[in-house]
C-alpha cells in the first residue's frame, strides 16, 4: 500500500462531540428537576447545535442531540401549561375555592 493509499483511507468513526450529552443532560434537567426555562432553552439550542454538527459529518450522537431538544421543549410545555393552571385557578376565584 502506497503512502497515498493510507492518506486516502478513511477514518474508523466520526468524533462524538460534547453538544449531544450537553443537550441531553440539560434535557433531563429540565424535567426532573422541573428547570423548565433555565435548562430546556439551552438544551434546545445545544442539541440544535449538535444536530448541525451531525449533519456537518463532525459527530454521531444525533440521538442525544435530539431527545435533549424533545426534553428541551417538552419542558417548556409543562411550564405553560402549570402557568395556564395557576392563572385559571386565581381568575375562577383564587387560593379560597
Amino acid at each position: 500500500m502506497t503512502a497515498l493509499e493510507m492518506a486516502a483511507a478513511p477514518s474508523a468513526a466520526y468524533p462524538r462531540n460534547n453538544l449531544g450529552v450537553w443537550s441531553l443532560v440539560l434535557g433531563i434537567s429540565s424535567i426532573v428537576l422541573l428547570l423548565g426555562v433555565l435548562t430546556g432553552i439551552p438544551a434546545i439550542i445545544v442539541g440544535n447545535q449538535g444536530r448541525r454538527a451531525v449533519r456537518d459529518g463532525e459527530a454521531n450522537n444525533e440521538g442525544m442531540a435530539l431527545t435533549g431538544v424533545v426534553l428541551g421543549w417538552l419542558s417548556l410545555a409543562i411550564l405553560v401549561v402549570v402557568i395556564g393552571l395557576v392563572i385559571a385557578r386565581f381568575l375562577a376565584g383564587g387560593t379560597n375555592s
